[in-house]
């Protein structure tokens, strides 16, 4: 399986906890941009693709044109013959009817709509630039343009949010009856304005609503087939699915991370460096890194065991570290063997990074 990732790091603002890679949108640069992008893409030759995901960033931002040379390049440089998923994001202050019949049109067949929550007091708070009424009309236009596959990312354990609001989020975004759930804990990173402001969350109460979630999404319909991930059966993300399997990926574009040929990768962090080095032909990657048998062992159990359902074979642990530290969790019942698999427990998977990390050797 490969897959292909695109950076567009542009945003209309920075939300205020956000920390990844983005910028200001300006139509001058982000024509210079998909330029860059397309000039990269033709460095990659006779490459089939199993799925590709365009995000950011806020890639709805761009103009109907951009979006349009970018599709247009990547349908005709990549062989796409045997794609299973190709995903958008969207926020929804940016999307019109006519980018979404793009999308229809150039082989866009799942969509990834930032929502973040249903209360506009919270979206506010976080910085979104959108409200819930707008996130309503963009999600019924997607819908009737032929959009059968649509993903809702949330935020929970917002600052002031209780366990009630966070119910109150899930039964309003119950009835848009999505494909996708995902949930994300709010995290307040470096380099962020609510790190800087001192904003804090609770481990507690996002426990709380983390539980409430995986009770709820599952008596409603919906699989936990991922750590972060809920999905009606059959519409699991075949592209993110691949990531925790330790697929490749190629990435294509500034600060994009990509996989390939047991070397882990970045693009540079730059947008006017990363469009002058590929003016010039240079190379955009500044970091490298190859995974050897014993990082890519790591990687693949640290990876593997986000997938709930799949979980991770038990060859794998097969070293005496791996072996003492899985037989110290089953006999606490934190992970459980399922025939020749190794599987989160039920309830421990909030835990994920604590029991992840005592495999590291």
């Amino acid at each position: 399986m490969l897959g292909l990732y695109v950076h567009i790091p542009f945003c209309s603002k920075k939300c205020l906890y956000c920390n990844f890679f983005s910028v200001k949108y300006e139509q001058d640069l982000a024509d210079k941009y998909i330029d860059a992008l397309i000039k990269h893409s033709l460095t990659f030759k006779n490459i089939t693709l199993d799925s590709i995901y365009i995000g950011g960033g806020t890639p709805s931002i761009l103009s109907s044109k951009q979006i349009e040379r970018l599709l247009t390049s990547i349908n005709n440089r990549f062989d796409l013959s045997k794609l299973v998923e190709f995903t958008f994001e969207l926020n929804s202050d940016s999307v019109t009817l006519e980018k979404l019949n793009i999308l229809k049109n150039y082989k866009v067949n799942r969509l990834s709509i930032g929502l973040q929550s249903t209360d506009d007091k919270f979206l506010k708070f976080l910085g979104r630039v959108h409200n819930f009424k707008n996130f309503r009309a963009v999600y019924d236009i997607a819908r009737q343009v032929g959009f059968h596959n649509i993903s809702i990312d949330l935020i929970y354990g917002i600052a002031g949010q209780t366990v009630k609001d966070w119910e109150n989020t899930l039964l309003k975004v119950l009835k848009f009856d999505s494909d996708n759930i995902s949930l994300y804990p709010l995290s307040i990173e470096q380099d962020t304005i609510f790190y800087k402001n001192g904003i804090v969350t609770s481990d507690y109460i996002q426990r709380d609503m983390y539980d409430f979630s995986v009770d709820f999404l599952e008596r409603n319909g919906y699989e936990h087939y991922e750590i972060s991930n809920w999905a009606k059966r059959g519409n699991e993300s075949f592209h993110n699915t691949n990531y925790w399997r330790n697929f490749e990926y190629i990435a294509l574009g500034a600060g994009a991370s990509g996989y390939l040929n047991r070397i882990r990768y970045k693009n540079v962090s730059n947008i006017k460096k990363y469009i002058e080095l590929i003016n010039n032909k240079s190379n955009v990657k500044i970091e490298k890194e190859y995974i050897d048998e014993k990082l890519y062992s790591f990687e693949y159990i640290m990876l593997g065991l986000r997938l709930l359902k799949e979980g991770v074979h038990i060859k794998h642990f097969d070293n005496i570290h791996y072996q003492n530290i899985l037989e110290d969790f089953v006999n606490k019942k934190m992970l459980v063997k399922h025939g020749d698999r190794i599987k989160f427990t039920k309830g421990y998977e909030f835990l994920f990074n604590e029991i992840v990390s005592k495999f590291i050797v």
